[in-house]
């Protein structure tokens, strides 16, 4: 039976959230928790497993939760081991953009003579090995080309012949995955925009491919749903652990059971119209385990509120989210993104931000960041020398400003530790180590 929505004006007719009869409980989260005891939070040694600054970062192990902010230099992609072994993939970096740009990219990582997609084919490989042979999931939140690659002639054809191999399509001809999620199959015409028209088509060969390749299923993000993502393993043995799909294409979950509400104007014309940014249409979920819970909303943003509100797709997120222990930084931190309610809503102790171009993160941003936790800790997967000018006062309060990031959360959610890794090559060393923090 088909999940129940709400039109965007019944919503507003039901007065939103409190006037339709939701309750909401409230979440407390404290300002930065506590270092335990350890007044430097960059140690050399780890308290967990013994393992030292210099050493290959440990395996995982069954019962933890890892979240990997892997860094390319060219986008995004964020790796995820969940307590059962059960594995997602996140976006997968894969812009082209010269450095000749006016805004240009940070360096290719480890180095410029290998593709981002075989960057994260290498990464995940390395540790999945002895965890899974695949990928239980692949999600895709929109169509820009630093979350989902490139389309070019330039770029090699898959084996087939049927399709250009770059960013996503890359990491999922190499990497073997069950379920792809985006968020508008099986149509891909909404709002109607041709924006990123040639990457669409090339990606529906390629999910084509996949279904006859692997027998994989591809399905159109489910906003409110607790179980499109789930444990695949020893789901019983986990039971604290979820995943809620918060929002997508514009539609938000109301709090109320798997109801959802669309929050963008009701003629998608006018959404054109409007030159909506593809950003305003990324998914965005919750991920709980025990205590600890994490936000992740792509590049969710606010541009252009002044002129129409519903451009402020943060704003309704708001109503139905906890505080968190952790979260991705939407657009990668840059202007026009996590706005002073939004933060102060989730109030995060960590903030993970995906840097790849010379703006990005936006002093203001950070600002707002630091006004909504004064010990909020904030690790960078990259910097330009520029931007660390223009960041000045803010830089000295980062913990770290290059390599990927590695959240480990222990069993039950019950606390987390934060490691930065080296990025110039794919021996995967710790370069820091912070934590653990107790999960609020």
């Amino acid at each position: 039976m088909k999940d129940k929505k709400i039109s965007r004006r019944n919503f507003i007719k039901l007065g939103g959230l409190a006037g339709a009869g939701f309750v909401l409980v409230p979440f407390v989260s404290s300002c930065g928790g506590d270092d335990s005891g350890n007044g430097d939070p960059n140690k050399p040694i780890d308290p967990g497993t013994g393992a030292k600054v210099g050493d290959v970062l440990p395996a995982w192990q069954e019962g933890y939760l890892d979240i990997h902010a892997i860094n390319t230099g060219r986008g995004e992609s964020t790796f995820y081991i969940f307590p059962d072994g059960t594995t997602m993939m996140v976006d997968v970096a894969g812009s082209l953009l010269p450095t000749t740009e006016a805004i240009p990219p940070t360096d290719a990582k480890p180095n410029k003579s290998i593709t981002s997609g075989q960057v994260i084919v290498n990464y995940a490989n390395h540790f999945m090995n002895g965890v899974n042979d695949r990928l239980n999931y692949l999600m895709l939140t929109h169509w820009d080309p630093d979350h989902m690659g490139n389309y070019s002639t330039d770029t090699p054809l898959s084996a087939s012949g049927d399709f250009r191999i770059n960013g996503i399509t890359e990491v999922g001809t190499k990497l073997r995955f069950d379920k792809m999620i985006d968020r508008d199959y099986p149509t891909y015409n909404f709002p109607g925009t041709t924006t990123a028209a040639a990457a669409k088509a090339n990606y529906r060969k390629f999910t084509d491919w996949a279904k006859t390749a692997y027998g994989a299923t591809i399905e159109k993000f489910d906003v409110g749903k607790t179980d499109q993502i789930v444990l695949k393993k020893n789901p019983s043995k986990y039971s604290g652990f979820q995943i809620r799909n918060i929002m997508g294409n514009g539609w938000v979950w109301t709090g109320n059971g798997t109801e959802s509400v669309n929050t963008l104007p009701s003629n998608a014309a006018s959404i054109v119209a409007a030159d909506a940014d593809e950003n305003v249409f990324s998914l965005a979920f919750l991920l709980s385990y025990g205590k600890f819970n994490y936000f992740a909303g792509g590049d969710l943003q606010f541009n252009g509120k002044s002129t129409y509100a519903w451009k402020d797709v943060e704003a309704p997120i708001i109503n139905v989210v906890p505080a968190v222990d952790v979260m991705k930084a939407n657009h990668h931190g840059t202007s026009n993104c996590n706005g002073e309610a939004f933060l102060k809503k989730l109030n995060p102790s960590v903030v993970l931000c995906h840097v790849w171009r010379d703006v990005q993160p936006n002093p203001d941003t950070i600002g707002r960041m630091y006004a909504a936790n004064t010990g909020c800790r904030i690790f960078t997967t990259n910097m330009t020398n520029d931007n660390k000018t223009r960041l000045s006062a803010y830089l000295s309060k980062f913990y770290s400003t290059q390599g990927h990031v590695v959240v480990r959360v222990e069993p039950q959610g019950l606390k987390y530790t934060v490691y930065v890794l080296d990025d110039t090559n794919e021996e995967y060393k710790i370069k820091q180590i912070n934590g653990p923090y107790p999960s609020n």
